[in-house]
């Protein structure tokens, strides 16, 4: 009796609600988009080929940036599973504008990708190593432990994948190399299931830690990919709670501006209005919908006032496109990534040219900064 009342408290509740409407989206999506289900048979039961490597980007092409010469710019990226892929175009603004960050702090998937740029590797050789990366060293489902898992009451199982070939895979790229040993300061927000608490992950406060390591930490989200476990306690995605990382930057001030990627929430992380829901039927799911992206919007949006008008957020890829299934689709199938990379370059780049070229007279100076 005892853990039935248990459900009635407001946070379970709210997490009754929060699994209603997830699994409501991904009726939906499955409803009305079989792409999602072609996906998953062509990313778990039949290995594809991978299509000839065709390179995302064509030459480089240089611009002065005057106005932020001698500033110091960190970058920040949000989680947004396979849309996070947009932060390759970012540091390839980053390269033609010949500015290197004083730091990056990332989140969720797009670890996957800023911790290669913090390593010193360059745009294309991310975009190359993770176009051609085999479907086997990145999509590793363990049929057996989930055959047993209703037998054994899910006990030891909590995600589809394992995670072990992206680490594997980023093994092979960076041998052992650690976070104390990245060409640009870098962190990543994780998830300490065990006390629930999320603890940030980086070459000033866990240098020792090996950067492949990190990385499957970093995206192993619940019910996806299992958790990782270092010194007897078990870590996972801290995206869930923190989507948009800025307390690593304490570790590199002073800075003058922020590059941001939102990846995931709507944008300027706005709320997403739902009109005069209180007459509707079904009124209560309508307002229980409102929770799925409460903490994330609150958070983030106090991250954003704490940089005080330095930040510069970006929106690459439209927040629908990683709603419901296409979440998990945009991170199984990587047939969109080279068009988000690319829009993280064209938003980066103008970004960086706005900043850069900013006049106040006949002197330089900093834009406003978009918030």
């Amino acid at each position: 009796m005892a853990r039935t009342l248990d459900l009635l408290e407001p946070n379970n509740l709210r997490l009754l609600f929060d699994g209603y409407n997830a699994t409501r989206d991904l009726a939906l999506d499955l409803r009305e988009d079989v792409s999602f289900a072609r996906t998953l048979w062509r990313s778990l039961i039949r290995v594809p080929a991978r299509p000839p490597y065709v390179p995302v980007f064509g030459k480089l092409r240089p611009f002065a940036t005057p106005a932020l010469v001698g500033k110091r710019t960190a970058v920040v990226t949000s989680g947004g599973s396979g849309a996070t892929s947009a932060v390759v175009g970012v540091q390839r603004a980053f390269e033609e504008a010949g500015i290197e960050p004083v730091m990056i702090s990332s989140c969720s998937g797009s670890v996957l990708f800023a911790s290669l740029w913090a390593c010193g590797l360059s745009s294309a050789e991310i975009a190359r190593f993770w176009l051609e990366l085999p479907t086997r060293d990145y999509i590793d489902p363990n049929w057996a432990a989930l055959a047993r898992a209703p037998f054994r009451r899910f006990r030891g199982t909590t995600g589809l994948l394992r995670g072990e070939a992206i680490e594997r895979a980023f093994r092979q790229r960076l041998g052992d190399r650690t976070l104390g040993e990245t060409k640009i300061p870098f962190a990543a927000v994780v998830w300490n299931i065990d006390e629930n608490r999320v603890e940030y992950l980086s070459s000033h406060r866990t240098p020792h830690l090996p950067i492949a390591r990190v990385a499957r930490i970093a995206i192993s989200i619940p019910i996806m990919v299992e958790p990782v476990r270092i010194g007897g306690t078990w870590y996972g995605d801290g995206g869930i709670v923190d989507i948009f990382p800025t307390t690593p930057l304490a570790d590199v001030e002073p800075y003058d501006l922020v590059i941001g990627t939102n990846s995931y929430l709507p944008e300027r992380f706005a709320g997403t209005p739902i009109g005069d829901w209180y007459h509707e039927p079904w009124s209560i799911l309508r307002a229980s919908g409102q929770l799925r992206y409460a903490l994330y919007l609150e958070l983030a949006r106090e991250h954003v006032n704490h940089l005080a008008g330095r930040l510069e957020l970006l929106h690459p890829v439209a927040h629908d496109e990683v709603r419901g299934a296409r979440f998990y689709e945009s991170f199984l199938d990587r047939t969109e990534w080279p068009r988000y990379m690319r829009a993280g370059y064209t938003v980066a780049r103008e970004a960086l040219q706005r900043h850069g070229f900013a006049r106040i007279g006949n002197a330089y100076a900093p834009a406003e900064r978009v918030a």
